[in-house]
């Protein structure tokens, strides 16, 4: 049922991989009036999105979406896919839960594909080095010592 809800969801992660997050927060307002009559699984899925754009705009990097953004491999990433999927279908998973874990499932997909098809996007902002460290790097920078004041004449 919530898949076909799918495409939209996509096109959210993918504002935020590129970080587009004015176009993604326009995107959910719409996405909540959707959801709104499905209930909990609705609202599930419509906190997982949002979640996600709240991390991406806090730049919150212990988020697991932010670390998997940054850092993860696209097969892992897809694994997490799968797995997301079946948890979502576990006898023991109440409605919100399903309709997070769904949310995460098609997220999840979509940043694999990105991170395949789009490899270095997300770091390509970063630094490569703290600057403190290129100023330390630097042979040819020596501090020189302080000249010593003049001394007054104590005659007079």
């Amino acid at each position: 049922m919530l898949h076909k809800y799918s495409k939209e969801a996509s096109q959210i992660v993918r504002f935020v991989y590129f970080r587009s997050l004015p176009r993604a927060e326009q995107e959910l307002p719409p996405m909540k009036n959707k959801l709104s009559g499905l209930g909990e699984v609705g609202r599930g899925f419509y906190d997982a999105l949002r979640g996600i754009y709240t991390a991406a705009k806090d730049r919150d990097l212990s988020s697991y979406f932010m670390k998997l953004y940054r850092h993860g491999d696209p097969d892992q990433i897809s694994s997490l896919s799968d797995r997301f999927k079946q948890d979502a279908y576990r006898s023991t998973t109440d409605e919100y839960e399903r309709g997070y874990l769904i949310a995460w499932e098609i997220a999840m997909k979509t940043l694999s594909d990105l991170k395949r098809e789009y490899p270095d996007y997300p770091m390509k902002d970063e630094p490569q080095q703290p600057l403190v460290e290129k100023a330390e790097e630097q042979s040819d920078f020596d501090v020189q010592p302080r000249k010593k004041p003049k001394a007054k004449e104590r005659d007079r």
